[in-house]
């Protein structure tokens, strides 16, 4: 482990297979853990001011939800976005996907990512800067070993794109190892109220295990808590009876006290690559009733 200065004598080469880049089912036989991912406790506590993390469709969400497929846009061609990751981490490489956009010149050009170990919003150093292509997922910059930066908060910096009044990628992604095993989710046990007709819900926690329900087309859950994420198995039945299995991905929100946030897709391969549902579930009580 070193400082976070040395970290910037870095190899900044994709990494290539056959003269190509992987792609990403190949690269994700191969990656290791994707710590910037929501599944694995990464969330985006600082973004643009026009940003909307439940406008799915251009959420930043989108660049930590495991999907190639689904991107962030805004206006302008500069953007900056801190990634809060569960654990102080080492990293050993960052990648891009930029592949699946409607025009290619909204893809970032010049950027640069900082480290820090101190907040969201102070202690960073710069630890890799570079220029990125269009259209291509899993563009891949390795930090060389016994220079690999350690850090908790990522901050990226989008200073140009290719031309475009609006700037779009669809994942930004790191690797590496978690330095430490600290952080964990708050009790979960309690009645909740869902945003956008979810309507009342319950949660009952039995260790790492939860089950619980919400109005919402019978909504019923049961899953697990892993570190600060809650992972749901759903089944939604609606009023013919189909019923519909679902996954949810689950932290609380770190600006708002008691508030669930999720993204929920269903369980088909199609769906899986698309954008997912932004499903909030307010706090209300302790005490977890029926539905």
């Amino acid at each position: 482990m070193i400082s976070l200065r040395k970290a910037r004598m870095l190899a900044l080469v994709p990494i290539l297979a056959g003269g190509a880049l992987l792609g990403t089912a190949a690269a994700a036989q191969t990656a290791g853990t994707d710590y910037f991912t929501y599944r694995n406790g990464g969330r985006i506590v600082v973004m643009p001011d026009d940003a909307d993390m439940a406008q799915m469709s251009a959420s930043p969400m989108n660049l930590i939800d495991e999907s190639t497929k689904t991107d962030w846009e805004g206006q302008g061609s500069q953007a900056v976005f801190v990634v809060e990751l569960a654990e102080e981490t080492e990293l050993s490489r960052i990648a891009f996907d930029t592949g699946f956009l409607n025009k290619d010149r909204k893809a970032p050009r010049s950027f640069t990512v900082e480290l820090s170990n101190t907040s969201a919003n102070s202690g960073f150093e710069e630890v890799l800067s570079g220029q990125l292509r269009m259209k291509a997922d899993n563009q891949s910059f390795s930090f060389k070993d016994g220079e690999r930066p350690v850090g908790r908060w990522v901050r990226l910096t989008i200073q140009s794109n290719y031309g475009e009044d609006y700037t779009a990628f669809t994942g930004f992604h790191g690797f590496g190892r978690q330095m430490t095993n600290s952080v964990s989710m708050p009790g979960v046990t309690g009645s909740y109220e869902g945003a956008s007709g979810l309507g009342a819900g319950h949660i009952r926690q039995d260790g790492n295990r939860v089950t619980g329900c919400y109005s919402y087309q019978q909504g019923e859950i049961s899953g697990v808590v892993k570190g600060r994420v809650l992972i749901l198995d759903i089944t939604e039945t609606d009023s013919s009876g189909s019923s519909t299995p679902r996954t949810g991905i689950f932290q609380f929100s770190p600006r708002d006290r008691g508030v669930l946030v999720g993204l929920v897709r269903n369980n088909t391969a199609s769906s899986r690559e698309s954008y997912a549902d932004y499903y909030r579930f307010e706090k209300t009580g302790n005490s977890a009733n029926g539905c």
